[in-house]
């Protein structure tokens, strides 16, 4: 039987011709901004077209577009390769291109008879994961199955990919800096809203950072969770990283980890390797690292095929949200 599995990301402008028509898809999205369409479309309208010139400035700066669609499809073709015969891969953007609607045409006229639902947000929520799959439910034929593997954010094998990449980070400290590194976590936030209502995301997050601070040895005081990407002017989960690492950087050698992202892209290129980095330079750091997103490490596909083959064998503990 042909499985198609759609790797579910929001996707990003390709290129700086895309920002505006990307924002508005992104804030349309009902999830986004909770009301009526005949005011939501329009305020989506106003906040892109207001948005649009600062965050191409932003897109600008790290070569002109989003990296996360070609590195998706990268990934996508590891898993394809690592899957074998019998699977295609599909790139289902919530916001742009691919679009999920493309996606699921695409594997239809591939010949697939089954689908699985695969995430490339590790933890769970609704204005994420929760969205992706509401597009793709929509798109994808209601008698053909559908197997989801949704959040893995403290999943053993998920845990010794990321774990992998801390390690190569801490590992540029010297000796005298790791007896002062501070570990920052930056995941992105979500409106207080959602965790208010039962979003399990803040718990989700919260999981990955003690899985990943036992697997590389961190003592307590070593790390900490903070949370990027607020927009005004709700209340966001915090603490904010940037308002964190003004506060606690001085004299400490900070190593900054994109604990919910699993490629690179505008939170990671921007606002940790240029806003989360200048925050720490200004506040005194002894140095600043990054660690990498998984990107398309090995130990990371070979957990993100095996997640799929327990979906669809209905074994996988946490496939199902």
């Amino acid at each position: 039987m042909s499985t198609a599995v759609f790797l579910m990301n929001l996707g990003g402008p390709r290129d700086l011709a895309e920002v505006r028509p990307y924002l508005y898809e992104l804030f349309s999205d009902p999830r986004i901004l909770r009301m009526p369409a005949v005011a939501r479309l329009p305020l989506a309208f106003l906040i892109s077209t207001l948005r649009a010139p600062s965050s191409r400035a932003k897109y600008a700066l790290i070569g002109g577009g989003s990296p996360l669609v070609r590195e998706t499809q990268a990934q996508a073709d590891a898993l394809a390769r690592a899957l074998g015969s019998g699977f295609s891969c599909h790139l289902a953007m919530r916001c742009g291109h691919p679009s999920t609607r493309e996606a699921v045409e695409e594997a239809l006229a591939s010949g697939a008879e089954r689908a699985v639902a695969l995430s490339l947000y590790p933890q769970l929520a609704g204005p994420t994961t929760g969205s992706s799959l509401q597009e793709l439910e929509r798109w994808w034929p209601k008698e053909r199955p559908l197997a989801k593997v949704l959040h893995y954010g403290d999943e053993p094998r998920f845990v010794r990919a990321a774990a992998a990449c801390l390690s190569e980070a801490l590992a540029r400290l010297t000796g005298d800096q790791s007896a002062r590194r501070l570990v920052v976590f930056s995941a992105h936030g979500l409106p207080m809203r959602d965790i208010e209502a039962g979003d399990p995301y803040e718990g989700e997050v919260q999981a990955s950072c003690r899985a990943l601070a036992a697997a590389v040895n961190l003592a307590d005081e070593e790390w900490i969770l903070t949370y990027q990407s607020r927009v005004r002017p709700r209340e966001w989960l915090g603490p904010d990283t940037v308002k964190t690492l003004a506060a606690r950087a001085k004299g400490r050698a900070v190593v900054a980890v994109p604990v919910a992202f699993v490629s690179e892209h505008l939170e990671t290129l921007y606002d940790l390797d240029v806003l989360a980095r200048q925050a720490a330079e200004s506040a005194g750091a002894v140095t600043f690292v990054r660690a990498a997103a998984p990107g398309v490490r090995g130990e990371f596909i070979e957990a993100l095929a095996s997640y799929v083959r327990e979906a669809l064998a209905g074994s996988v503990a946490r496939a199902g949200a």
